[in-house]
């Protein structure tokens, strides 16, 4: 979700939440209660005009490689379009890095644009921005969700169609998401038919209408060979969280524990604060931002060293210092092979990595 946009579509869930008596927020329960008041509240605003209906035709593929690097040489690659696709500067056998913005946002967010200039400054390679923005308007939440689905299966469809016509190597295509956008990616990968995608990230998946989706709904380990997650602002409404908490990928990380990002809240565990920080989208967007961080974290640059641990409390208070298995570094270059949940520190403004300072 955009963080420069107010979140009117969640305020009368929120409110209705915050009113009823709370109960222990780690129990799944309150995960219920929140998709069923939050699904009410939205069918039920009042004032609202029609929602726009969102075509796949308004869905833009936007194209960047080495030959077409700026901001503004985008090219719009166009589904089934072979003469179109011929002419466009897309190399089937270099890796393929897929992005999707969230809720409110648009393709040439500042996110993706900023990867897409780290990406192409490191690797020879496709960026692909997945343009959904007329499908993901504010406030029409719910139609936002079922729109996941069907984008889905569309950009899917343009995967499985790149393999089939000029060989796109599904092995080394990463799909990357953000908030309504981590769903989407993960379905997206999901629903490819040509091959095992090779890597799925989600940053700060969203939360409300998810909280108690099966993982065949919602972004799950199952979508890719390599799934990770980073959550930033996860957790239940009521505690001034967006986006999903339980750990679904292969690796999950909760930097500053996953909820609320250290310079976005000004007195940590304070309600005010949480409503301060969910409302003006702080932690939910400092997920992209140290996911673009991590893209240029290599030596001498920090890296995002994080820890195996249970808990946020566990780990804040001592108790994880050993690296087990093996500590990794969030982010892009995150080492595969391992599983579990990993925690660490960061700064509260850029430069956020803290290298291996615990």
């Amino acid at each position: 979700m955009a963080p420069t946009h107010t979140l009117l579509t969640l305020l009368t869930g929120v409110i209705l939440l915050v009113c009823r008596q709370s109960k222990s927020l780690d129990n799944d329960d309150n995960d219920d209660d929140d998709d069923h008041l939050l699904g009410a509240s939205l069918q039920t605003l009042p004032t609202l005009p029609p929602p726009p209906t969102g075509d796949l035709s308004e869905v833009r593929f936007l194209l960047w490689t080495r030959h077409n690097p700026d901001n503004d040489q985008h090219y719009r690659l166009l589904p089934g379009d072979l003469n179109n696709l011929q002419q466009s500067p897309f190399h089937p056998h270099l890796p393929t890095f897929f992005m999707y913005h969230g809720f409110s946002d648009f393709g040439k967010c500042g996110w993706i644009l900023n990867s897409k200039t780290d990406l192409l400054s490191k690797y020879d390679c496709n960026v692909i921005s997945v343009d959904w923005e007329k499908l993901v308007i504010s406030p029409w939440y719910i139609q936002a969700v079922e729109n996941v689905y069907k984008t889905a299966n569309y950009t899917a469809s343009l995967i499985d169609w790149l393999h089939d016509t000029v060989g796109l190597e599904v092995s080394r295509v990463h799909i990357t998401g953000h908030s309504l956008g981590a769903h989407t990616a993960g379905l997206t990968g999901k629903a490819v038919t040509s091959g095992k995608v090779w890597r799925v990230t989600g940053l700060d998946p969203a939360g409300p209408l998810f909280y108690t989706k099966p993982p065949d709904q919602r972004i799950d380990k199952s979508d890719a060979s390599f799934v990770d997650i980073l959550h930033a602002n996860s957790g239940s409404l009521i505690e001034g969280c967006i986006g999903l908490f339980k750990a679904v990928g292969h690796m999950d990380f909760y930097p500053n524990g996953g909820m609320h990002q250290p310079g976005c809240i000004i007195t940590p565990d304070t309600d005010v604060d949480d409503w301060l920080d969910l409302f003006g989208g702080c932690s939910h967007a400092r997920a992209t931002q140290l996911w673009v961080e991590s893209i240029s974290a290599l030596p001498p640059a920090l890296s995002f060293t994080s820890w195996p641990c249970s808990d946020w409390d566990s780990y804040f208070v001592g108790n994880c210092t050993s690296c087990g298995e093996g500590c990794l570094d969030m982010g892009f270059h995150v080492q595969e092979g391992l599983s579990g949940s990993y925690f660490l520190r960061t700064n509260p403004i850029s430069p956020y990595a803290l290298g291996d300072t615990q």
